[in-house]
């Protein structure tokens, strides 16, 4: 990653969804690194909703893995027996 350029974006298609996809867009803030965290429309590039952005990071990777992360936990069907 180290000749990214920023703001670096990221594309997740969902398996089951042709409408709908992810988008992670790691931004570079001095030395820190955030991402933020949206469902798009996947023809028209809209967000849909988005999910949240997350701050503080000291590499581009660990930005985008917690985007990852947090992506699937908003998309994972919550379990019923956890209060």
């Amino acid at each position: 990653m180290l000749n990214e350029s920023f703001p670096l974006e990221r594309i997740v298609p969902f398996e089951n969804d042709s409408y709908f996809a992810g988008r992670l867009t790691v931004h570079q803030l001095k030395k820190s690194y955030h991402v933020e965290v949206d469902i798009i429309q996947k023809e028209s590039f809209k967000i849909y909703r988005h999910i949240g952005i997350l701050y503080n990071f000291d590499d581009p990777s660990d930005a985008l893995e917690m985007g990852y992360r947090e992506l699937k936990l908003k998309l994972s069907p919550k379990d019923e027996n956890i209060p």
